[in-house]
């Protein structure tokens, strides 16, 4: 009987170890500029710094001899983190996030981060088509809100991706992981193999 407690623990190690292949190397990157999650972080930092820039702009609006060019500025902010903000949502989604989906105690939170996405990218789509009304009264009143509401949401979401996603990266995934998860990202930028 005793035999049979000790098989069942082992069985579990046997199939968690072999359903979670990708994990158990404690091993880090030993160069910054190859590590996966090195430059997410630095791309969460990069975004923020966009939407402050944002936040600037939409400051600029309430001077009308200035309404023109802080409208250019806030449309050029826009367009280029909406870029930045997609392709950092496809490393996280189609990169890091399937290789940590084996860990039942990370799945909700993942789950919730990619419909978090969504919402940046809703959030995004309402900060143009405000823009686009030319920062007429509405646009004068609704772009502040709306930015400051993403720059929150932002922060709340880039907190648990860095102190809950990537420290679980860290531990879990092996260094040919990482070496994936950099391998594709390099590609969607055209510098991949």
């Amino acid at each position: 009987m005793a035999s049979a407690r000790r098989a069942k623990p082992r069985a579990r190690r046997e199939k968690d170890f072999h359903a979670c292949a990708l994990l158990f190397d404690h091993r880090l990157m030993s160069d910054d500029r190859n590590d996966p999650l090195e430059k997410l972080a630095s791309a969460h930092r990069s975004l923020e710094e966009n939407l402050n820039d944002l936040a600037r702009a939409a400051r600029a609006l309430g001077d009308p001899r200035g309404r023109a060019a802080a409208l250019e500025g806030l449309s050029s902010v826009v367009a280029y983190f909406e870029r930045s903000m997609s392709r950092h949502h496809e490393d996280e989604e189609r990169s890091l996030f399937p290789r940590l989906a084996v860990l039942e105690a990370i799945a909700p939170t993942l789950e919730r981060l990619r419909q978090e996405h969504k919402a940046h990218q809703r959030a995004i789509n309402e900060l143009r088509a405000a823009i686009e009304r030319d920062g007429g009264p509405e646009a004068l009143e609704k772009l502040p809100q709306l930015i400051e509401d993403l720059r929150a949401a932002y922060h709340r979401h880039v907190t648990c991706e860095e102190q809950e996603v990537f420290p679980a990266a860290r531990r879990f995934l092996q260094a040919s992981a990482m070496h994936g998860i950099m391998n594709e990202m390099e590609t969607r930028r055209g510098r991949g193999g």
